[in-house]
């Protein structure tokens, strides 16, 4: 794991981050028309404040999250994905880190996330992190009934 490097993204690695992310919204068919905007045109996200990272090992894209500003103090979780054969090596643990701390950075309050009960692994690991669930309203995603949030000190 010392390889292991978290990087922002670049445009020359968008194949990646889109294939990464269908492949799990793909097979737990929970992919909708909403998630196009991100995964289509990521640009456009880090234009107005987003940050992408992505999870470098074994000379190729391996994991993604995204921190997209919400509000001044209020930052969200999106696209976060590692991919089969490179799960429970830590590195989902690693982007999320990396992902608090960039909210910590800006002087973030809240993070939320919404997700979908069918990510049982996924949901797990935002508890270990201290993310509480909070009731589902405005949602952007059809599939998600799962509303998290961790509030930051």
């Amino acid at each position: 794991m010392n390889d292991l490097e978290i990087r922002p993204y670049e445009d020359k690695y968008h194949k990646d981050f889109k294939k990464i992310n269908l492949h799990w919204l793909n097979k737990f068919e929970l992919y909708e028309k909403a998630d196009d905007a991100l995964l289509n045109h990521p640009e456009v996200f880090i234009k107005n404040g987003a940050t992408i990272l992505l999870a470098h090992l074994d000379s190729k894209i391996v994991g993604t999250i995204c921190v997209n500003p919400i509000e001044k103090t209020l930052n969200e979780i999106l696209k976060f994905a590692v991919i089969d054969g490179y799960k429970g090596l830590g590195i989902g643990k690693k982007l999320m880190n990396c992902g608090i701390d960039i909210c910590k950075q800006n002087k973030v309050k809240t993070i939320i996330l919404e997700s979908s009960s069918k990510l049982k692994d996924a949901l797990k690991m935002y508890e270990k992190f201290g993310f509480q669930h909070i009731k589902v309203k405005n949602t952007h995603f059809v599939t998600a009934d799962i509303k998290m949030e961790l509030k930051l000190k």
